[in-house]
């Protein structure tokens, strides 16, 4: 998948820290499901850091700022809440963690086992099903 550089041709940049993010009650009530704009931490984010708006995924969380957008890592604890929460569930109120974008490992040889064709073998692969959409649909 590439890496999505811009989102309406408004260029986006990696975030270089990471930051905690508080979802109140009040967020998580006049959140709306399966809406990456429109949920819980989304709201919560355009509240605690002033970004004009806000897109939660469920690995990437884009911020809104003055001509840019700044790229986070959804941390797990953030996207298990989405899941439950795009699913019917309650999205609980709380501390969580947007995490800063590492650095590309391409190249790095100290990775793990390998199979003989240089490859890392890969586990069985689940789908997430009636949740949000991926985030690289923003590469319009």
């Amino acid at each position: 998948m590439a890496k999505v550089t811009s989102i309406n041709e408004i260029p986006i940049k990696d975030a270089k820290k990471s930051v905690v993010l508080h979802i109140t009650k009040n967020d998580v009530n006049k959140g709306r499901s399966k809406k990456p704009g429109e949920c819980a931490a989304a709201l919560a984010c355009k509240r605690d850091f002033g970004a004009t708006e806000a897109r939660v995924h469920m690995s990437r969380v884009y911020l809104r700022f003055n001509g840019h957008w700044e790229r986070y890592k959804t941390s797990g604890a953030l996207r298990s809440e989405i899941v439950a929460f795009d699913r019917g569930g309650r999205f609980e109120p709380g501390e969580y963690i947007l995490l800063k974008m590492e650095p590309s490992r391409k190249g790095d040889k100290s990775r793990g086992q390998r199979n003989g064709r240089g490859r890392k073998p890969r586990g069985p692969i689940h789908i997430l099903t009636n949740v949000r959409p991926a985030s690289a649909s923003l590469s319009h």
